[in-house]
């Protein structure tokens, strides 16, 4: 069931997909989770998942694909490995024995006979590690080094590419004569390969997440790559029929793609916070699905975008308008902004309100791709539930830290905010104007109130000639001292600052040289 309006769902059971792989046959989306358990999402209403418990225990699992309508995926302890499939009723069958080795990277190759295989990355590993139609285990010739990420041509399914980051390169592994070119494709000293896809429209291109936050480009026409850098690390890319390419950040809660034929990052969009997205998957509709491993969900990736462009993290009081309108644009994935979208803008609960006791505001985008809100009033105190949904497309965005906060009480007292600790030489004034906060009870800003600052030691400083000076706090509560002045003799002074009928206040002290 959805976990709410917008593009995210919830999964049965809470379960965390790292991976995902898409069955034609059914139109379901497969994931695995890391304790190795295999379910299936529907991605079109009412959007259901399943999860079906396996016949083992204690195993885990980092990756899966799909061949001869089957879920195939490689579980491991640590003391061995398995290869197990699950068929499409969620029955598991546990097949040949591995190396007890977590995978990097699954993908659908053939054998040298043309015959459809299981091709993986093992942790540590520098083979190959092959399923074949019958579930038997077997291994290629060793690089030498650990292998990391992999990808199989599209157009050739004897042709494996995988990285080795610790030689710095990627290899081609033909699968025709089963072994590891002599002439990989090497990126330097400094730069290690790790997760690998393949798009090809116009040209062929390799595509590598690397540990920093930067993601390699190789071009095969020219024999060249370069390095694009990224928000954060990535942690897995793909290569999507159309040429385009995603990669999924789980520490910046964020997914970035390339646009086909890109050069430069083309775009992030955020999962939202303590999502971690993991996998990509790609629907029979070309829709992107995105595996949360922190949440236990699955997002939908629109064709279009609704970002928030102002109005977050703002706040009034009680009775007040907010400072500033919500503003969002909409975009296509590329970054063009859409004009003519419809924008509903909606406060849930009953914090605030649109002018006219409104919850909804209809607003139309610009050319530039933006819509406006109306000037939206707080009515009750507490953390405001404000959305905008692009009514045409579906989608969802949040503003997130707009808070309803209470109208100020009577001074209470003063808080220090700036001035303290200063030196001025005899006979200068300090560099620094004494201020404080007049606040309430409970710590809300008091506007308007008299502030007294009296100087104790009245022979080593003064304000405008005299050891007494009051000033009213302004709007946000702040009341600020005319300059003090140091006198003729040096040494320590204390000044006092409090609020008009209060009982506590502040003590500044200050030094003359």
């Amino acid at each position: 069931m959805p976990s709410g309006p917008g593009n995210t769902y919830d999964l049965m059971g809470n379960a965390k997909p790292v991976a995902l792989a898409y069955n034609p046959t059914d139109r379901n989306v497969w994931f695995i989770t890391a304790d190795a358990k295999i379910g299936s999402f529907t991605p079109r209403s009412p959007y259901e998942s399943k999860v079906f418990e396996p016949i083992y225990s204690g195993m885990r699992a980092e990756d899966l694909v799909l061949r001869d309508r089957a879920v195939w995926t490689y579980v491991h302890d640590n003391a061995t490995g398995h290869a197990v499939a699950c068929a499409g009723d969620g029955r598991y069958a546990v097949h040949g024995s591995g190396q007890a080795a977590a995978t990097r990277a699954m993908a659908l190759g053939s054998d040298s006979t043309g015959a459809r295989r299981v091709v993986a990355t093992l942790d540590g590993r520098g083979a190959l590690l092959f399923i074949d139609g019958e579930g038997g285990i077997s291994y290629s010739t060793d690089h030498g080094k650990p292998l990391h990420g992999l990808t199989v041509d599209s157009n050739n399914s004897q042709e494996y590419w995988v990285s080795c980051p610790d030689r710095h390169h990627v290899v081609r592994f033909d699968a025709s004569r089963g072994d590891f070119d002599l002439s990989p494709i090497d990126f330097g000293d400094r730069l290690k390969p790790q997760s690998i896809a393949l798009t090809g429209t116009d040209s062929k291109v390799l595509w590598a997440t690397t540990p920093e936050a930067r993601i390699i480009r190789y071009d095969f026409d020219t024999k060249s790559h370069r390095t694009i850098d990224i928000p954060t690390v990535a942690h897995r890319v793909y290569g999507l029929p159309d040429g385009s390419a995603w990669f999924t950040m789980p520490t910046g809660d964020t997914v970035g793609y390339f646009a086909p034929g890109a050069t430069d990052l083309t775009g992030t969009i955020s999962t939202g916070t303590g999502t971690g997205p993991s996998s990509v998957a790609v629907d029979r509709d070309g829709t992107l699905w995105i595996g949360l491993t922190g949440t236990g969900q699955m997002f939908r990736v629109s064709k279009v975008q609704l970002t928030p462009v102002s109005g977050q993290g703002q706040e009034a009081v009680v009775g007040t308008p907010f400072p500033n309108p919500l503003r969002v644009k909409a975009t296509k994935l590329d970054g063009s902004p859409v004009q003519g979208a419809t924008i509903t803008f909606t406060i849930n609960g009953d914090q605030a309100r649109f002018e006219g006791d409104r919850t909804t505001d209809t607003r139309t985008t610009l050319a530039d791709g933006t819509a406006t809100s109306a000037v939206f009033h707080a009515k009750q105190v507490g953390a405001c539930d404000i959305s905008a949904m692009w009514e045409q497309e579906s989608a969802f965005t949040r503003f997130d830290n707009i808070t309803v906060i209470p109208a100020a009480g009577p001074a209470d007292h003063t808080r220090y905010l700036s001035g303290a600790g200063q030196q001025a030489v005899r006979g200068t004034e300090f560099p620094e104007r004494l201020k404080v906060t007049v606040v309430d009870a409970n710590g809300a800003p008091v506007p308007a109130i008299d502030v007294t600052f009296r100087v104790v030691d009245d022979d080593l400083a003064s304000f405008e000639g005299g050891p007494i000076v009051v000033v009213p706090s302004d709007d946000t509560g702040v009341a600020a001292s005319p300059a003090l002045t140091a006198g003729s003799e040096a040494g320590r002074v204390r000044v006092e600052a409090w609020a008009a009928d209060t009982s506590a206040g502040t003590v500044f002290r200050e030094r003359v040289l």
